[in-house]
């Protein structure tokens, strides 16, 4: 059940300090290892492609998920939440996986892609790439006062938009996990965000109450759904990126086991 904006229920996260030297976590009897590196960049396990109608769990969203293009092993974070599995379960999870995330994706492409998404358990993220389309409406005006007006109403579009995508994909039993939006490392291009930085932040924190207020007010009609949000500036850091916004391998590894422990924890796997 999700939480509200200000009583996050932080637990079931993985709170132990990452690196890149390999970890092992234990969900029940079941154990997870992280695997060397993959250096062959033409292996993938998703298929972004094909529509699995099989699947029991969907992904659907941008570069968050589809990060393989940024990793240096040819692999997203979608890939990794299948390598992190135990030997037992990882042939079967590749059959179980409906890969439908692409990088570039906004609300909006996930909306035309609900006809495709399967599974009882849909896995979302997006607004990032939505937000970034945004930025130059943060220098409209140099008063600060409009400057939030005009975004609040944007913010605003952007929420209707995503209950939308809810509310098409929704079904009796169906349960979801929204990934929220993280900060990044702006700092790895100044010139790109120079003058909005600070305020871009600002907005990225509001966007991310909506989603928590959509998650709520979804959880509170009780229709047999569950909506879960991922908090991902609890453990995304500078060394995760491998630009301004993009998951390096670092960064996808930790989405990936932050969502496998969601995965685990609810009986997915």
């Amino acid at each position: 059940m999700s939480k509200a904006i200000d009583d996050i229920d932080n637990n079931w996260y993985i709170d132990e300090q990452f690196d890149d030297k390999g970890f092992e976590v234990t969900f029940g009897n079941d154990t997870m290892y992280d695997s060397p590196v993959i250096t062959n960049t033409n292996l993938t396990f998703g298929n972004y492609q094909k529509v699995n109608t099989k699947a029991d769990v969907t992904f659907v969203g941008d570069s968050v998920l589809d990060c393989k293009y940024y990793t240096g092993t040819g692999l997203g974070t979608v890939d990794y939440v299948i390598q992190q599995l135990p030997a037992h379960l990882k042939d079967k999870a590749k059959e179980r996986v409906n890969n439908r995330s692409v990088d570039g994706y906004t609300i909006y492409d996930c909306i035309r892609d609900v006809k495709n998404m399967y599974g009882d358990t849909i896995i979302i993220s997006a607004g990032g790439n939505d937000l970034l389309a945004k930025l130059p409406m943060l220098k409209v005006s140099k008063d600060m006062n409009v400057v939030m007006n005009v975004m609040n109403n944007e913010l605003n579009k952007l929420s209707l938009a995503y209950e939308t995508l809810l509310h098409e994909s929704k079904k009796h039993g169906r349960n979801f996990l929204l990934l929220t939006t993280y900060d990044g490392n702006l700092a790895f291009n100044p010139q790109r965000f120079a003058g909005v930085d600070e305020i871009a932040k600002s907005i990225l924190s509001m966007w991310n109450e909506r989603l928590y207020r959509l998650a709520n007010d979804q959880q509170r009609r009780n229709n047999g759904q569950n909506f879960d949000v991922l908090e991902l500036r609890n453990f995304m850091a500078t060394t995760c990126y491998y630009n301004e916004i993009e998951p390096n391998k670092r960064g996808a590894k930790r989405i990936a086991k932050n969502i496998n422990k969601y995965l685990f924890d609810n009986g997915v796997w």
